[in-house]
């Protein structure tokens, strides 16, 4: 026959068991997640992506600056020269060349601008290097440690495993179906103890017949408030 007792300590193992898996899940996903690094590679993808970006504007912007810095300087040789002769001529030419400067003048002032960006990025991107380096380090221990740690807990969730194999086989199936589906429904805990007339579980009183039947042990006896086996404390 089999007793309360015998499933409270098939509960216990199977609550370490439970805490062995939960951590056994949480080693492996940190081995698969390599958050800080996956982080740290994506801005640094980004800081690249966006320094690409400031070059390639500057090179055109250098270009068309140069294009119109040739083109103020063939103005300019046309004020100058004296071969223009007509006021209006060269009062629109003059208008051309002074419009021409006042451009090469905002395109100076945008690539000291795509300069000083460059720059910045460049900065962003060796400080995000050295970071990488220095959490690819720290992985590199942290990745043994967690190996270490994920051995040690499958070695004791296969001990867990045959204890609970173990005393489960001197369950009747009956109230092992019962049990196994009682910690299904109640969060892992079938089994609560009796302190002082309190079920451990709920931390509900019990009535006077109910504490009578569970100190005889006879029977098994189910908290009349979270329908949990008790066991007396």
């Amino acid at each position: 026959m089999t007793t309360v007792k015998q499933l409270y300590s098939l509960q216990e193992v199977d609550l370490n068991l439970d805490g062995v898996n939960g951590r056994i899940a949480e080693v492996e996903r940190e081995l698969e997640g390599r958050l800080a690094l996956g982080k740290i590679e994506e801005s640094l993808e980004q800081s690249k992506g966006r320094l690409q970006e400031i070059q390639g504007a500057h090179r055109e912007l250098q270009q068309e600056t140069e294009s119109q810095r040739e083109r103020s300087t063939h103005l300019d040789n046309q004020l100058y020269s004296g071969e223009m002769a007509n006021p209006r001529d060269l009062e629109a030419l003059q208008l051309e060349a002074n419009n021409v400067r006042h451009i090469l003048e905002q395109m100076d002032v945008r690539l000291l601008e795509l300069s000083l960006q460059a720059e910045d990025a460049r900065s962003g991107i060796a400080t995000l290097e050295q970071q990488l380096s220095d959490t690819q380090a720290a992985w590199e221990t942290r990745q043994a440690e967690l190996w270490e740690q994920l051995e040690q807990l499958t070695d004791r969730q296969e001990a867990l495993t045959k204890d609970r194999s173990s005393l489960a086989a001197g369950v009747d199936s009956v109230e092992l179906s019962r049990y196994e589906g009682l910690r299904r429904s109640k969060g892992g805990q079938a089994v609560a103890r009796v302190v002082r007339g309190l079920c451990q579980a709920c931390r509900m009183s019990l009535p006077s017949q109910h504490m009578q039947r569970v100190r005889t042990g006879r029977q098994t006896v189910f908290c009349n408030s979270c329908g949990r086996m008790l066991l007396p404390g």
